[in-house]
């Protein structure tokens, strides 16, 4: 057996390498004996899977395996976005999901994830669960595998998932202002979702990479502004108001205005709070990763309203979306929800938002962040990723249990958070927080300043002091 592990969003590996047919059996005759153990098989599990090389097939081998174990299958009757997945669980008062996608990785990579019954991220708990079933299969190699079709329905959660969309959405809104949109699917399972949706509130629609390609046009499916060049061409082109994409599964999603800027994740998830708060006249609390955007913050300072920091991964923004009063949830890699949706990221439903505040203000989103200056000023945030050797990240992990700089860039330390890596707080609002990757030789800087020169700074001293 391969490593079977869970991440912050399910197991994933390279197909034909730890990702494979064997191998996901194992999977999911755990997720079966879980499902079964907690009594959840006659509510019946919803299988998804994304567009990717033999997700149909993987999909049909969990079916297999499920059935074979007296659980009651809702197999998605065509290639279907986790937030869809996730929405079809709650729907249908489903014991939980199995969804296929390596989301926004490589072609090569393929992955598991299990949605529960609340149809939002697995917690911890569960995943802990999931994983001592799969070391018990190994050791007993008992599998389960004569299934039948008698305990498969196909499932079409597409129709209802747009209406509870248009809930959500102000379509009227939308529909006065005759957007012109480019839509980009990114040759994922999200095609015909965005797209079709504005496009019957009136919408101008064009939509690019709207076929199923396994290789994603030889690049990630990741709206990243290095991903969306042919995107931004088409804009370009026929003159558009908005670009918007998703990923993969479609749970993240990228935005694009008129003038040609990527509107980053970090700003479009205070834009809509922001928006949320003056026309929906939402309040309680707002959930946001320790990666995340201090913007979140000004304006929640500003409103009075509380701000819940949690780790990175958006089972943590599920909680608070859950339990916590939160109205809106977003981490800085791209995901998204509301209250009032599944406790999942959705692309869809932030694209959709984004074009109601855009049609709503007349204006671009970096026109209204121009506007958001006077109020609560301006913050820039940049990701560094540093690759390095095992034996690198070992020290560097080692060293950092000791670090403790008087001052970064200049400027002195306020706070130390250590709830998902090792954070820095300044006296100026400027932070940086170093996270290692679970599952790679990798690390991660995020940095936050009142200019990006200042960024640049904290992510030169970061490199010097830590020596990567």
């Amino acid at each position: 057996m391969s490593n079977i592990s869970f991440g912050t969003d399910g197991w994933r590996g390279i197909m034909a390498d730890d990702f494979t047919f064997s191998n996901v059996k194992i999977v999911a005759q755990a997720i079966a004996n879980y499902v079964n153990d907690n009594n959840l098989g006659d509510r019946g599990i919803v299988i998804g899977y994304d567009n990717r090389f033999l997700s149909p097939e993987f999909a049909k081998t969990c079916s297999n395996i499920l059935t074979a174990n007296r659980i009651k299958v809702l197999l998605t009757d065509q290639a279907t976005p986790t937030p869809v997945v996730a929405f079809a669980v709650v729907n249908y008062k489903a014991g939980g999901a199995i969804m296929i996608t390596a989301s926004h990785n490589p072609p090569a990579h393929n992955g598991i994830k299990f949605i529960p019954e609340y149809g939002g991220p697995a917690h911890k708990g569960i995943t802990d669960k999931i994983i001592e079933y799969v070391k018990k299969v190994v050791e007993s190699n008992e599998i389960n595998e004569r299934g039948s079709e008698e305990w498969v329905r196909l499932c079409e959660p597409k129709e209802d998932y747009i209406k509870a969309i248009h809930q959500l959405v102000d379509g009227e809104v939308i529909r006065k202002a005759n957007l012109n949109i480019i839509c980009n699917p990114m040759f994922g399972a999200g095609i015909g979702y965005t797209a079709d949706i504005l496009e019957s509130l009136g919408c101008k629609v064009k939509a690019i990479n709207n076929y199923r390609d396994p290789l994603f046009g030889g690049s990630m499916p990741e709206p990243t502004m290095v991903n969306m060049k042919d995107l931004i061409i088409a804009m370009e082109e026929e003159k558009a108001d908005l670009g918007l994409a998703t990923d993969g599964d479609a749970d993240r999603f990228g935005v694009v205005d008129k003038e040609g800027n990527y509107i980053s994740p970090n700003q479009v998830i205070y834009l809509l709070q922001y928006y949320l708060m003056k026309t929906r006249g939402w309040k309680g609390t707002v959930a946001r990763t320790v990666a995340t955007t201090y913007m979140v913050d000004r304006l929640a300072d500003k409103y009075g309203l509380e701000v819940i920091e949690t780790p990175v991964g958006f089972k943590y923004i599920a909680d608070a979306l859950i339990n916590k009063n939160a109205f809106i949830g977003g981490e800085e890699s791209g995901g998204l929800s509301i209250k009032g949706h599944v406790p999942e990221k959705d692309g869809i439903l932030a694209c959709l938002l984004i074009a109601e505040m855009t049609a709503r203000a007349g204006k671009s989103p970096t026109a209204i962040m121009e506007e958001l200056k006077t109020e609560v000023g301006c913050l820039y945030s940049k990701r560094l990723d540093i690759h390095c050797s095992t034996n690198a990240k070992e020290k560097v992990l080692n060293y950092l249990k000791e670090y403790k700089p008087d001052s970064v860039a200049g400027q002195k330390i306020k706070n130390v958070i250590s709830i998902d890596g090792q954070k820095f707080v300044m006296e100026d609002g400027s932070w940086v927080l170093i996270r290692a990757s679970g599952t790679e030789a990798l690390f991660r800087i995020y940095a936050e300043g009142n200019s990006m020169e200042q960024v640049d700074q904290i992510h030169a001293q970061m490199r010097q002091d830590l020596r990567i």
